[in-house]
């Protein structure tokens, strides 16, 4: 009896085939491959489903829904899952996969047998593209770094980490003497939250060093960027992501310069960092580089601040912009409804008379416990980031090698990818228990106040950070930022829109758009 090969089998030789490769030859390999993907699509039409489990109906095999999901996401979410029900097959990016909503969502999330590395991985593998060797950096021990070392941590890390803020915002905006008018609130976010990642990831002194601090702020997207298919055909074979990510890891001159400028950057601390711990005199700088060098060796062959490099992408990857979209998100919602802003600032000077801090005081102002009170400002937040334009969202794989079948009865089998229904969970009124007879689809800016539900509690109809004990670890310090960053913005400095904010509904970004001012307010 023939066995037929597993597409995860033949990807994984595809790679290493591809890896003796120049990239003159990827031509070949794409063709390759989309041999590949045609005969998985012809094995996926013609093996029947022992489930029974209902699927989102396509004409042309291998481009399956992808694009008429990629052309109106929330109008194909909305119509199959009012059609199908909760749990649907689509056949989406070159792959046959599950769509859970509602309460089968928690299925997914609470079971470790589905991965949302693993998913993630095959459309953008972070290790490959910035050359981190993968057995070193996982996901397992970032998050160990995240949960034992920041976390616990953000007590003592916020007052450097609102001074970076403050640096990163006069970054962008300077004097500000005259009114300025800003094209995105994003750059002018991304770099506030660069310094102050920095602050706390290499420390105060290397956070003072511009040329680390851009590489804070610039690298995910740059790199990023280099994965954008100019053809639109790529998306339909993302499986071919992988093969190109290896291949701008090892020669892309981007990549390449990054890793320089950041070792060249961090070595002389490290190595004043090393020789400083031989002196019983020394004063032990307190920062995540620290714990990596004292708790996270490097392997032999690999320097220390190559090491050191590859601990501190794997966390910009991971917290920079993310957060700086989030905050953005947060602040374009500010901006279509600036009626909020002086009952936000209100709030803001309340609490800093409860505390006994004089409002429009320095940074001391924004401590750990006194922007934890700021219970509206969540409130807005995490109602701003339940409305994020998000559709089907993090997926995961089945990692377990055999069959999981859902309690209604759904197979997922070995290798398929899972998307959770984001949009459903987050907006459906039969589902989402927010609703307090409101209108899902509408920002109400004040629906969680005193609710018991902050912007860093997890559940099913709040999936931004996503669930169970895999749920974002970073999620505290990220929201910390976004909140300190609004704040700031609100007690010195008036911001409006000089034009219609715009919302997206696109699966190329979460992000709105539009120009504003931003002008000092008079003391």
């Amino acid at each position: 009896m023939v066995t037929l090969p597993s597409r995860d089998q033949l990807v994984d030789l595809f790679n290493e085939v591809n890896s003796k490769l120049s990239p003159r030859q990827q031509t070949g390999i794409i063709t390759a491959a989309t041999a590949v993907t045609a005969y998985f699509l012809y094995r996926q039409l013609f093996e029947k489903s022992k489930d029974q489990c209902p699927a989102v109906p396509y004409r042309i095999p291998i481009f399956g829904s992808t694009k008429e999901y990629a052309e109106n996401p929330q109008a194909f979410a909305e119509k199959w899952t009012a059609e199908l029900g909760e749990v649907y097959r689509v056949h989406l990016f070159g792959a046959m996969s599950t769509v859970v909503s509602g309460r089968y969502v928690r299925e997914i999330l609470l079971n470790p047998n589905f991965n949302f590395i693993t998913s993630v991985t095959k459309r953008f593998d972070m290790n490959a593209l910035a050359r981190i060797p993968a057995h070193i950096i996982t996901g397992d021990t970032s998050r160990k770094i995240v949960v034992n070392k920041l976390t616990p941590n953000l007590k003592r890390y916020t007052p450097r980490a609102v001074e970076s803020l403050i640096v990163g915002l006069q970054d962008i905006v300077g004097d500000l003497n005259e009114p300025k008018e800003l094209p995105h609130v994003y750059k002018l976010v991304q770099r506030m939250v660069a310094r102050a990642s920095a602050s706390v990831f290499v420390g105060e002194e290397l956070a003072k060093n511009d040329e680390l601090i851009d590489i804070f702020q610039n690298i995910t997207i740059d790199i990023g960027s280099l994965l954008r298919p100019k053809i639109p055909i790529m998306m339909f074979f993302p499986r071919l992501m992988g093969m190109q990510m290896r291949l701008l890891g090892k020669f892309s001159p981007t990549v390449q310069g990054y890793r320089q400028k950041m070792i060249e950057g961090m070595t002389p601390e490290i190595e004043k960092r090393l020789e400083g711990a031989k002196n019983p005199s020394w004063e032990r700088p307190d920062d995540i580089l620290q714990d990596l060098l004292e708790d996270n060796p490097p392997e032999p062959g690999t320097s220390v601040a190559e090491h050191c490099v590859n601990w501190m992408f794997s966390l910009i990857f991971a917290s920079v912009h993310t957060t700086s979209e989030n905050a953005t998100v947060v602040i374009y919602r500010l901006l279509e409804n600036p009626e909020l802003m002086d009952e936000l600032l209100e709030e803001q000077n309340e609490v800093l008379r409860r505390h006994g801090v004089e409002a429009g005081k320095g940074s001391e102002a924004f401590s750990f416990d006194i922007i934890k009170e700021f219970v509206k400002l969540d409130s807005v937040c995490r109602e701003a980031l339940r409305l994020k334009n998000q559709y089907y969202e993090l997926s995961h794989t089945n990692i377990s090698g055999k069959n999981i079948v859902l309690s209604n009865g759904v197979v997922i089998p070995p290798g398929q990818d899972v998307y959770i229904n984001y949009w459903y969970n987050h907006r459906d009124s039969n589902y989402n228990k927010a609703s307090t007879g409101i209108d899902l689809a509408e920002f109400q800016p004040w629906r969680f106040v005193n609710t018991g539900r902050p912007s860093t509690k997890v559940s099913d109809d709040f999936l931004l950070f996503g669930e169970g004990k895999h749920a974002c670890p970073g999620r505290w310090f990220a929201i910390q930022e976004i909140k300190t960053i609004i704040s700031l913005l609100l007690r010195d400095y008036n911001i409006r829109s000089t034009e219609k904010i715009k919302f997206p509904n696109t699966i190329m970004t979460g992000m709105p758009s539009g120009k504003f001012i931003i002008e000092k307010k008079l003391k």
